[in-house]
């Protein structure tokens, strides 16, 4: 498997009425290897109706389980620099992702000899959940059998031959896999709320071990609060006990790769992927915890998304479209309708994982762009003006590439053209010199002026970056923001607390460039025969891109400000002494709303990526930093040069390591959140992305 770094019941009667209970259809694990020990295929019976099963008898699972349960609590809770989210009903779930593949221990969460016993028996663990996971891949595939049609999916022509994926075995084979592992303390109560609503996973499947209840004496039993509706729609809490090992819930994939793919979609073999929620009880032992395990498996990136749209060929990989997605949800405070739980009996009322569906739901005077609905007027067009000139209308850039299904994150808009090139990367600066870089880090953090404070306000993944300030009379903070790469461009300045794309948009800040963007083209970028510059910049309170900003303030005030930068061929660093940024003062005794972004990439000012981006409070007298968080419940403070915490970092670790936007927390709670956590699994070679695998 690749790696790339988620029964028949009464209806009830009025929604007050506690849900029926039931325990799942539970199969040995002898039973799962060989269809011979089930001859009623409870398997296959059990994922149509229910869309999981639970499987027993794993030969010395449980010690395992328990044992790596045990170290896992005890681990996570004596790490501080874990994702963290608390949940709408007031649970605090902190997280942890790996690599099944590979040796994580220099990951773990903390150095704490937990965290080490957690490591030793981390491989074991998996190795024996990917024998299962493979073992359930191979049975399905059997008992699917002749009643799929061939291959399930497809990919693009690599080489002479096309890359095909005939069964469900070789779906998992070339699949993506993300395992991570939570702890939820739910402290205080905060009414009938559920922990996690009603959602489908966007995977294959998801194999999980049920909940168990942990305290600092060891595990005193399995969680309680973990809810299903089955195909009839009927509700009911899922009731485990000691003898599931491992439980398969399938996802939404099954609609997408398996159900649409059947040859009878009457049979009882269509497959069913499960709703499921999950509602805690107040812990009122604060030692007691609930730990999970969960492993989401994916479509292999290289496959084609299949289109729901008559006549539409598939043109987009799963890969892509991860990618796609995750990029836009990283930048933007916007919930990504579209792409969350799709099944139609869903609470959320998202709708499926389908670009057609994306496309279907744009007004005929709207155009699929850039992840959304772009009104045509807003670009001067009419449904007919493109037409009218012989052109057609494309989701376009500035340099005329085109993006036919609007899925791709950046400039991109509606206009009038019969381009048919494809979107390019910008064209690479120099990077890194891996060999040499890192020895020079240290000489060039370090500084003949002294600071009074020095914070590290690295984005966890992502190149080093440290803040260093001191107030000095009449109001006047004297900074350094150093950054660990390459010179593209560097930024800091005040967030707009009102602005979109998570405070960018109205920010004014000072940004230093390699080249001055006195002659800034969106088609070719900066032009190299200036200057390198710094300036203040207004960022424009609607457009994203540069191209809309990028005249800098010339006005008195501005020019006066005391600015600079500095760079080497691997580190880059902006300094101002200044009471203000174009004209807001610095509240030197209390707390300003800050953002940091940088771009180590190209010339064009292009998009700073997820990691290279934070939103953050500075108390300038107590040195104390907070990342943004969407939560007022939990703050999560940096004091002095201790590392930042992930904790609730807006857009950039909230969004992508727990799956929650602001909007969505004020809006929704976790359930649209959950949704989209799950719908924009990306996981980099080194696992940097966790989802929101909540069960």
């Amino acid at each position: 498997m690749k790696l790339t770094h988620i029964l028949s019941l009464s209806i009830l009667s009025s929604s007050a009425a506690a849900p029926s209970q039931k325990a799942p259809q539970r199969l040995s694990h002898a039973s799962l290897s060989n269809s011979h020990d089930d001859p009623d295929n409870l398997l296959l019976s059990a994922l149509s109706r229910d869309g999981l099963v639970s499987i027993t008898q794993k030969a010395d699972f449980a010690t395992l389980k328990h044992q790596l349960m045990l170290h896992f609590a005890s681990c996570i809770q004596e790490s501080e620099n874990v994702p963290t989210v608390t949940l709408k009903d007031g649970t605090m779930r902190r997280s942890y992702a790996t690599s099944p593949s590979s040796n994580d221990n220099d990951r773990l969460p903390s150095s704490h000899p937990s965290c080490a016993a957690f490591g030793q028996s981390l491989a074991s663990f998996q190795s024996a959940v990917d024998l299962a996971v493979e073992e359930f891949a191979i049975r399905l595939s059997k008992e699917l059998g002749s009643y799929v049609r061939q291959p399930l999916l497809t990919g693009a022509t690599g080489g002479d031959e096309a890359l095909v994926w005939n069964d469900v075995d070789d779906v998992v084979s070339g699949g993506e896999i993300l395992d991570h592992f939570h702890s939820y303390q739910k402290k205080n109560s905060d009414g009938d709320d559920k922990t996690i609503e009603y959602h489908v996973d966007q995977g294959l499947f998801l194999v999980f071990t049920p909940g168990l209840m942990v305290d600092s004496d060891g595990v005193v039993g399995v969680s309680e609060g973990f809810y299903v509706k089955d195909e009839s729609g009927e509700e009911y809490e899922l009731v485990f006990d000691e003898s599931d090992d491992l439980v398969f819930m399938l996802g939404d994939g099954v609609n997408h790769i398996i159900n649409n793919n059947l040859k009878d979609e009457s049979s009882i073999k269509s497959l069913f992927a499960t709703p499921h929620a999950l509602k805690l009880k107040t812990h009122q032992d604060t030692s007691l915890s609930r730990v999970w395990f969960g492993r989401m498996v994916l479509p292999p990136q290289d496959a084609l998304v299949v289109s729901s749209l008559n006549d539409n060929e598939p043109t987009i990989t799963f890969g892509q479209v991860r990618n796609n997605i995750i990029q836009h949800f990283a930048s933007s405070n916007e919930p990504i309708l579209g792409i969350g739980c799709s099944s139609p009996n869903q609470e959320l009322g998202l709708h499926g994982f389908s670009v057609a569906r994306y496309l279907q739901e744009c007004a005929e005077d709207e155009m699929f762009c850039w992840f959304k609905c772009m009104p045509l007027a807003d670009h001067g067009l009419t449904t007919t003006t493109c037409s009218e000139r012989n052109l057609q209308l494309q989701c376009t850039n500035p340099r005329d590439q085109v993006v036919p299904d609007g899925m791709m994150h950046g400039d991109y808009y509606p206009a009038c053209t019969n381009s048919t090139d494809p979107v390019t990367d910008y064209p690479l600066i120099e990077q890194q010199d891996n060999l040499t870089c890192p020895d020079l880090w240290d000489d060039f953090i370090s500084t003949d002026d002294e600071y009074d404070h020095a914070v590290d306000v690295t984005v966890p993944n992502g190149p080093q970056t440290k803040l260093m300030w001191s107030v000095l009379d009449g109001g006047i903070v004297k900074a350094r923001l150093v950054h660990d790469n390459v010179f593209g461009w560097l930024a800091m300045g005040f967030a707009d607390p009102e602005g979109g794309h998570n405070g960018m948009n109205g920010g004014q800040i000072l940004l230093a460039s390699p080249y001055s963007s006195e002659n800034y083209s969106p088609v070719t970028g900066l032009d190299n025969s200036t200057e390198a510059a710094i300036a203040t910049y207004v960022i424009d309170v609607n457009d994203s891109a540069f191209r809309h900003w990028q005249e800098p303030i010339d006005t008195e005030e501005a020019l006066a400000t005391v600015a600079s930068f500095d760079t080497n061929d691997c580190s880059t660093s902006i300094s101002f002494e200044s009471n203000h940024i174009n004209g807001k003062e610095f509240n030197v005794n209390g707390t300003d709303e800050m953002i940091w972004a940088a771009n180590s990439n190209d010339y064009f000012v292009g998009y700073h990526g997820p990691f290279s981006r934070l939103r953050f409070t500075v108390d300038w007298q107590s040195g104390v930093v907070t990342p943004f968080s969407a939560s007022t419940d939990e703050e999560s403070h940096v004091e002095g040069s201790g590392s930042t915490t992930t904790v609730g970092i807006n857009d950039i670790v909230s969004d992508i390591e727990s799956g929650t936007s602001e909007e969505e927390t004020k809006e929704t709670g976790s359930s649209a959140a959950i949704c989209n956590g799950v719908a924009i699994l990306v996981v980099s070679a080194a696992l940097t992305t966790l989802v929101n695998l909540a069960v």
